[in-house]
């Protein structure tokens, strides 16, 4: 080929692969737009009818179990994880090899031999026809690779364990989440509900109270304080207001709902009896119940029975590896006095490398061993730690809600007080919108700390590895998450 033809296949070639390029980058855009399309599939698969109803808070963690799509690829890597598990038994199976060949030779295979005494040569003569058809059908078992494949086999069971305590520790993650964002959306609607229409009274008193100092009418240090204490109370409900007010799109996407406005929440009412489980008398036994369930130890345990099992699978590589073989053959050449036959026998085979690597490689298992296992034990202490940490913050946010919760019953009768008082003419409305503007604050900050007061026992649940509910199952949800 010439040199000026090799340059132009050169560059159709090249200018072939650009294109080629060219039109995958161009295909890429099509497929990100496709993830609005899985999103409209995904808000259409939501129970409509669960959503068209105030949720309670067990309502929006069942949600959120089912559909949050994180905890879907934690279930996929499960199911994942299963499939791999179940395919390692056909690594235990001897091997088979079919063969089949059909083969025509011309001119015909033609030999012949020489004398070594003589030094003569006979005729040529042919022992093979000239079209060849050939089958074989062999089995081998290797024994060294079947125990390696026992052990592997344990191995990735032992990885679907590591991977479901991986998912629920996310779902814990999860459910603690939802907890503290859902009561957190709830007292913000409250919030919203209540406060605007006093938020205008508020801001008239405080106008009102600027105008009676500017005209000189009543002590002008009385009217400042009055505008101070209800700024100040606006300011404090303004500032609680923006501790809640992503609550409601942190809900929506963990409980995997597109839209904020396609669910409803429970409401919440001032006089409203929330429930509030006391503290543990016994710490050590929560610490217990951590070290049982905490599903970072199950993974670090079944982690370990990993490294275990890699050092017998190093030891194992350092044998010979013996193998019996049985096969069947046939041959169609009609020379052969037999043309089908079968053999058996046994293989032997020794890498001498793996012999003499063995001792390190077995050394790096049995550290990588003792790691997992001294990692298991640091985790250990961790979550008691993590236990008695929680359990601390759980008593303070009792204590605090139990303060606040007593303040806001009080401020409620203050405020009942101040409106009888001004009915009866003693009092003032200034007094009167002061003690509504504290009782309001009080109330929130109630609401608020109960939220807080959810969340530290989410955390503390979290911290034991408790499961508020049964877990889904892997197979129905999995399909349930390629078919939505």
């Amino acid at each position: 080929m010439s040199l000026g033809r090799r340059s132009s296949l050169g560059s159709v070639m090249v200018a072939a692969a650009v294109m080629s390029s060219l039109t995958a980058c161009a295909l890429e855009p099509e497929k990100l737009g496709e993830i609005r399309q899985e999103l409209d599939r995904h808000a259409e698969s939501l129970p409509q009818d669960i959503l068209a109803q105030p949720l309670g808070v067990d309502d929006a963690i069942a949600l959120a179990v089912s559909h949050n799509l994180d905890s879907r690829v934690k279930l996929l890597e499960e199911v994942l994880a299963q499939g791999k598990a179940d395919l390692s038994i056909f690594a235990m199976l001897p091997q088979m090899a079919a063969k089949g060949g059909l083969s025509r030779r011309g001119p015909g295979k033609a030999t012949t031999s020489k004398d070594l005494s003589t030094g003569t040569s006979g005729n040529y003569s042919t022992s093979d026809e000239a079209t060849s058809r050939t089958s074989d059908l062999t089995a081998t078992w290797n024994l060294m690779d079947f125990g390696i494949a026992m052990l592997r086999a344990e191995q990735d069971e032992a990885r679907v364990t590591l991977v479901m305590e991986k998912r629920r520790r996310a779902l814990h993650l999860l459910i603690q989440d939802v907890q503290a964002a859902y009561w957190k959306a709830v007292v913000n609607e409250y919030a919203e509900k209540k406060y605007n229409a006093l938020e205008l009274r508020l801001i008239r008193s405080v106008k009102d109270a600027e105008d009676a100092e500017r005209s000189k009418v009543g002590d002008p240090m009385q009217m400042l304080g009055h505008q101070r204490a209800i700024v100040d109370t606006m300011r404090q409900i303004a500032e609680m207001q923006r501790q809640t007010a992503t609550a409601r799109a942190d809900l929506a996407g963990l409980m995997g709902v597109r839209s904020i406005a396609a669910f409803q929440l429970a409401e919440l009412k001032e006089g409203t009896t929330l429930m509030v489980e006391p503290p543990a008398s016994d710490i050590e036994a929560l610490q217990q119940v951590a070290l049982d369930n905490r599903p970072e130890l199950r993974g670090e345990e079944a982690q370990f029975h990993i490294d275990v099992q890699e050092i017998y699978t190093e030891l194992l590589k350092s044998l010979p590896g013996i193998g019996p073989f049985i096969g069947g053959h046939y041959d169609a050449n009609s020379y052969l006095k037999y043309n089908a036959w079968a053999d058996a026998g046994v293989q032997v085979a020794w890498n001498l490398v793996d012999f003499i690597s063995a001792p390190k490689r077995i050394g790096q298992a049995q550290n990588i061993a003792e790691i997992t296992r001294a990692r298991r034990l640091a985790l250990g202490m961790a979550v008691v730690t993590q236990v008695r940490v929680a359990d601390i913050q759980y008593r303070h946010a009792m204590k605090e809600y139990r303060l606040t919760e007593q303040m806001a019953t009080i401020d409620r009768r203050i405020t009942s007080l101040a409106g009888k008082s001004r009915s009866a003419g003693s009092g003032s409305a200034m007094e009167e919108i002061k003690a509504e503007a504290a009782a309001m604050l009080s109330t929130l900050r109630r609401f608020i700390l109960y939220s807080d007061l959810q969340a530290a026992k989410a955390r503390l649940n979290a911290a034991m590895g408790i499961d508020p509910q049964p877990l889904p199952e892997a197979i129905p949800r999995v399909t349930a998450a390629l078919t939505y």
